[in-house]
């Protein structure tokens, strides 16, 4: 029975009655997203483009009821029944077509609230009738779902309150995005002329806003299917890695996962795939990882696939790891990386080292000792001039280095390193900080025997390289510098050792002669009023020592005059009489025939004062008792004689000998 007339809004009653009775629970709190509304319209213009240009038919019945979102979120135009073909060549050319009567069911009729004017009032339409129904559609979105004309299937009703239908326009407008409100005003005009169509209202502002790449991504997963793998390749690699940024997150895993999840299964574009997944497992939470990403993977991992899939996943392998649980990574993500460093494949042996990089805090001592550490070893073997090889596994040991132990170094890394071309200037410099950092580093405890015998033969040809730039060459002496200083060091230390269990006196000659004062090395310098002369031997002062002794007995004369009177004392001051000398000699050399050759020669005084000015000790410029004078051991404690000779101490094995050869010959 028809509803009462009422030319106003919907009462909360007709809302009641018109409400479904029952809602699924997803649909019953389910919002839909901006970006959903434009994606969704356009896809409905899309298929009413179809059918008036290409099928070339006007579709009649434009509603929500023929409008069904699927589980993608893809919104798909049905309810077909009322087709109308299009028989002339101009698709605006009007058709007749019957109004809507209540003598005809209504499940047999178009939707009456949905109905073009024309169709009603004069019996015919054209494609332009489709668009004031889906203008009709678009107002009922964005009004809660409430449509503009609400005739309750009574034609005389819908009648009245097209006659309105200006005024429910501009009360709903303000509710629809800005962008789409000139457009909604014309699909609405009572007269069909002014309509644009469905080749004109996807080109309006409001579909051209920053969603348009993440609208046309969507779009062009719709159509996947028939696409050739270059052209999904280059959509995967380029266009939607560019747009999910823009996709919300709702539609990622709505939209955008089930059409990856499909293409995973083709070979051909598999590595293709991998790039946006690997990005969409980045932005994902750990629950919509384990739900949507991870059960994909593994069964990826545990299948065949191509060398550049795999090399995909090993350089995103961190990506991975970071959201899967501890026992994921050790039982199902570690034996992968494992397995890729025994392949043969340049490309994999190379991303799995990157992978090595990225995961190493991820790998437990017991597979990193155990495992790792052999196979990248064996791994450089097989590729020691491949330098982007031996800089990967540069970095890996720079990883790793300080959780390592003095025997993995000493077997794993450094026959490593020795087993390197060492070349390229990149290469020597990161060898060169490793081994500053292994010095560095006490518990790793290098001896000087490895050092000595490993590491600096290896480096020191690189310090003629000419690719060296002043930097890389200075490291390189540094540490060469600081090789050698500890081998200084420890070697001095044994040989101190050594020298300490040797029996005495032989133990302490070396540090005797070290001590010396013939080992000692004094810048030169010049003494005012001093004159330098050969050194007399022990032997010859001893002798001037006992007759300078006999001669303080004379009992006239001055100390200085008493010298020069007598033959010891010209001989012990020098004198230009050669005979006294001479005899002298001769009776030390008879009295003892065994004597050293050089104990039986006198020489001249060592230090003799020049008489220059009246300041020096002792007297007045020229005379002799200008000379200093000076208390000597051999005489009394009061008595001072003058002295010209610089006299040292006595060697004690030949004191006693001398003096008794001075007392003969007095």
């Amino acid at each position: 029975m028809p509803h009462p007339f009422s030319l106003g809004p919907p009462s909360a009653q007709q809302q009641q009655m018109n409400a479904p009775t029952q809602r699924p629970p997803h649909a019953r709190e389910y919002f839909f997203l901006d970006i959903e509304l434009r994606y969704g319209l356009l896809q409905i213009i899309e298929a009413l483009h179809y059918l008036h240009y290409t099928a070339r038919q006007i579709h009649r019945n434009v509603c929500p009821q023929v409008i069904i979102v699927s589980k993608r979120g893809t919104w798909k135009l049905f309810g077909l029944e009322f087709i109308e073909n299009i028989i002339g060549p101009d698709p605006t050319e009007m058709m007749s077509v019957p109004p809507w009567s209540i003598k005809v069911a209504k499940i047999a009729q178009p939707h009456l609230d949905f109905l073009a004017p024309e169709v009603q009032t004069n019996g015919h339409c054209n494609i332009l009738s489709d668009m004031f129904s889906l203008g009709l559609v678009i107002c009922a979105i964005f009004n809660n779902g409430k449509p503009l004309i609400q005739a309750n299937n009574n034609p005389m009703l819908y009648m009245k309150q097209i006659e309105y239908l200006d005024q429910q326009v501009n009360a709903v407008l303000p509710r629809v995005p800005a962008a789409l409100q000139e457009a909604v005003g014309r699909l609405l005009s009572r007269d069909p002329h002014p309509r644009p169509t469905t080749q004109l209202l996807p080109l309006i502002k409001y579909f051209k806003c920053q969603s348009e790449p993440a609208i046309h991504a969507m779009q062009f997963l719709d159509v996947i299917t028939m696409k050739d793998p270059n052209q999904k390749s280059n959509f995967y690699r380029t266009t939607l890695i560019d747009a999910l940024p823009y996709i919300p997150k709702k539609l990622r895993w709505q939209h955008v996962w089930p059409a990856l999840q499909l293409e995973v299964r083709t070979a051909e574009v598999l590595a293709a795939v991998l790039q946006p997944i690997i990005w969409l497992t980045n932005e994902a939470t750990q629950d919509e990882f384990s739900t949507y990403v991870l059960p994909t993977l593994k069964n990826l991992m545990n299948s065949p696939k191509s060398v550049q899939a795999s090399v995909t996943i090993l350089e995103n392998l961190h990506v991975i790891l970071k959201k899967c649980q501890k026992d994921e990574v050790n039982n199902e993500i570690m034996p992968l990386l494992y397995n890729a460093l025994d392949n043969n494949t340049n490309q994999i042996q190379t991303a799995s080292l990157i992978a090595m990089q990225n995961v190493s805090d991820y790998i437990d001592d017991k597979s990193l000792h155990g495992i790792v550490l052999g196979k990248v070893k064996i791994l450089l073997e097989k590729n020691q001039s491949d330098v982007k090889i031996i800089s990967l596994i540069l970095g890996f040991y720079e990883k790793i280095l300080l959780r390592l132990e003095r025997n993995h170094i000493l077997e794993q890394v450094i026959p490593t390193l020795l087993s390197m071309r060492l070349s390229d200037p990149d290469i020597i410099n990161r060898v060169v900080k490793l081994y500053k950092s292994m010095l560095m580093e006490r518990k790793f405890g290098l001896t000087t025997n490895v050092m000595a015998t490993k590491m600096i033969p290896s480096l020191a040809p690189q310090t003629v390289n000419p690719a060296l730039n002043a930097d890389q060459f200075t490291n390189l002496m540094e540490i060469l510098y600081d090789m050698l200083d500890n081998i200084d060091k420890n070697q001095r230390y044994k040989l101190k050792l050594d020298s300490l269990s040797l029996p005495s006196p032989e133990r302490h000659r070396p540090l005797r002669h070290q001590m010396s004062t013939d080992n000692m090395n004094v810048p030169p310098f010049n003494i005012p009023n001093l004159r330098v002369e050969q050194r007399k031997t022990s032997s010859a002062e001893d002798m001037a020592r006992k007759n300078s002794v006999t001669g303080a007995t004379a009992p006239t004369g001055s100390v200085g005059s008493g010298f020069k009177s007598t033959g010891i004392g010209q001989w012990f001051f020098g004198s230009s009489n050669s005979t006294n000398n001479d005899n002298n000699f001769l009776r030390v050399s008879n009295a003892f025939p065994n004597r050293r050759l050089s104990d039986n020669t006198l020489m001249t005084p060592k230090i003799r004062i020049a008489p220059s000015c009246a300041s020096s000790p002792g007297g007045t410029p020229g005379g002799n008792s200008g000379l200093p004078t000076r208390r000597h051991s051999s005489i009394g404690p009061q008595e001072r004689r003058g002295s010209a000779v610089n006299l040292s101490p006595p060697t004690v094995s030949y004191i006693s000998p001398l003096i008794h050869a001075c007392r003969l010959i007095v």
